[in-house]
């Protein structure tokens, strides 16, 4: 330990910096890849929850034992892949995720010990809720639905039973129409005891209504409904007039229409002075009879009547007689009394954009061109006929050919994601990816490699010695010229010697670094010695005399080794 400390205050605290701060690197690079590597691949389980549904999603995960992960706004739930068919199954068997409000289920878990009468109604309805939501959301078009009935009591000695009603919102993936409204209303009016269609209100989510009640005239409910049924068949039947020459998908239509809400009575009179007409007609005469006695005489005679007058001699006779024609004339005119009740149409405002022409060159591609003026005048005067345009009320029609930014025609390559967003979304897998990479080289480079490099220095040395015993000769035979094998690039040169020499029984080995020359011709001659049967080649005995000459150090070893070798036998 003492030495160890001692070679780590010899480095310096430069060195010793450096060194603390690539071990303090590879530490924390080995911790984050070996933390990327066991971080498995989450993939979505369920998408667009409600947060109190993912929460008890979540709970249930965790309880058997599942790792899992939501978004931002709580309402995904991702679980490693690996445990994706394991998560479904035991959500399955816990009834989870709810569809939706609950239905008739509700009375899957409750008895009906200890369940007043009020409770079951509140259920009831409940369940009724539910089921109609339910049945509301497989409408084509329709994402979410909420349902409210409301279903009074008959309230005791009333002779008169209260209407239920309903109303429904809807959350639809487009723009819900006056059919599916109308088959909201339908279905519910048919589920519900006693419930008259006309009692539905079907509203969007965006807080339009779509249908409502119609017979309270005037009010807002009903003012919207008749919007929303002129402006939605106006559309389609703009929508399938032009249909037929843009072809379908080609036309964009929508249809404005401002309604009067207030109810107006007008009353007109007219008078034509060229037109006199007689009235009354009144026709008079007069006849008037008197007498009076003569002047000057003072008697009964004025007493007496007309009739007895030419009886009373002294008497005047006055008689006189009058007619008189009253006519009346009346001049000719007209009056005229309109009511107008909240609903009419006072302005309609359409807008059309309608696609231009894709013209297919001669080399295969495809070529933009507008629709021309005199044909947008034709669509023009269609859509005013469609629509019954009428220029006094203020009408507008707009007709506009412009491009539409879709790929429903082959005219170029739709937008993909970025490199940049590829790379972000899976930056896990690549790091993964790249760790592994690099643990294997890791594992290569200092573990695999130096042991192939010993393996093979091991082998090569291995076959050195066989080649070199190879090449000397046996007890008793000549010895063969090491020389006479040169490696490559030196041709009659060798750059190892090796010397053999038999001592007690044994073949000891001489190698030296010194280049020899090759054995000169006649070198074969044998030279007999009284401890080597058969002889040895006269060539070795000069090339041993010169090996000692030229390296007298490693002879004397050789010698000092075998003398040992002598003694020790």
């Amino acid at each position: 330990m003492q030495a160890i400390l001692e070679n780590l205050k010899s480095l310096g605290w430069r060195r010793l910096s450096v060194l603390g701060g690539t071990g303090l690197a590879l530490v924390l690079a080995v911790f984050f890849g070996l933390s990327v590597v066991t971080t498995p691949d989450y993939i979505s389980l369920y998408r667009d929850l409600n947060p109190a549904d993912a929460a008890r999603i979540v709970d249930s995960l965790e309880a058997a034992g599942i790792r899992s992960r939501t978004d931002t706004a709580g309402t995904a739930v991702s679980v490693p892949a690996e445990d994706m068919a394991r998560a479904r199954m035991e959500l399955a068997s816990l009834g989870l995720p709810s569809e939706g409000t609950p239905g008739w289920e509700l009375f899957d878990e409750q008895s009906g010990l200890g369940m007043n009468s009020f409770m079951q109604r509140v259920n009831r309805m409940r369940a009724m809720e539910g089921e109609l939501a339910r049945s509301i959301q497989t409408i084509d078009g329709v994402e979410a639905a909420r349902v409210h009935l409301v279903l009074p009591e008959r309230e005791p000695f009333s002779r008169e039973r209260p209407k239920p009603s309903a109303s429904v919102i809807v959350r639809g993936s487009r723009q819900i129409g006056m059919k599916q409204a109308h088959a909201i209303r339908s279905l519910v009016a048919s589920a519900v005891p006693d419930l008259a269609p006309a009692q539905v209100t079907v509203l969007s989510a965006s807080g339009e209504t779509i249908l409502a009640d119609d017979g309270e005239a005037g009010s807002e409910a009903s003012l919207q409904s008749a919007r929303a049924q002129i402006e939605d068949r106006l559309s389609q039947r703009i929508t399938q007039i032009l249909s037929a020459r843009v072809g379908a998908g080609n036309a964009r239509v929508t249809v404005s229409v401002d309604l009067s809400s207030e109810r107006q009575v007008v009353r007109e009179q007219t008078y034509d002075p060229e037109q006199r007409v007689v009235r009354s007609t009144e026709t008079r005469e007069e006849v008037t009879q008197d007498q009076r006695a003569a002047s000057g005489e003072v008697g009964v005679a004025d007493d007496v009547p007309a009739a007895l007058a030419d009886a009373v001699p002294g008497m005047n006779s006055n008689s006189s007689n009058s007619n008189n024609e009253i006519v009346n004339y009346e001049i000719g005119g007209k009056q005229v009394e309109t009511v107008r009740e909240p609903g009419d149409v006072q302005r309609m405002s359409v807008a059309v954009l309608i696609n231009g022409i894709y013209n297919v060159q001669p080399d295969g591609s495809v070529q933009y061109e507008e629709r021309t003026a005199e044909e947008l005048e034709r669509l023009q005067a269609l859509v005013q006929s469609a629509m019954g345009f009428d220029e006094t009320r203020g009408d507008s029609v707009e007709v506009v050919s412009l491009r539409f930014m879709d790929y429903s025609m082959d005219v170029g390559e739709p937008a993909s994601r970025s490199l940049t967003q590829i790379l972000s979304e899976n930056m896990g897998t690549i790091l993964r990816g790249l760790f592994s990479l690099g643990l294997v080289a890791a594992v290569l480079a200092f573990g695999v490699r130096p042991a192939i490099a010993r393996l093979m220095a091991a082998n090569g040395a291995a076959a050195g010695a066989g080649d070199a015993a190879g090449g000397l000769p046996a007890p008793g035979a000549a010895p063969a010229l090491p020389g006479a094998k040169a490696p490559p690039g030196l041709p009659g040169q060798s750059n190892v010697t090796q010397l053999h020499a038999p001592q007690g029984g044994q073949e000891q080995v001489f190698q030296s670094g010194t280049v020899l020359d090759p054995l000169p011709e006649g070198s074969e001659e044998m030279v007999s010695f009284a401890s080597v049967q058969g002889g040895v080649q006269r060539g070795w005995i000069n090339t041993v005399g010169e090996l000692i000459e030229r390296e007298p150090e490693d002879a004397i070893k050789v010698v000092k080794s075998w003398l040992a070798e002598g003694s020790a036998t």
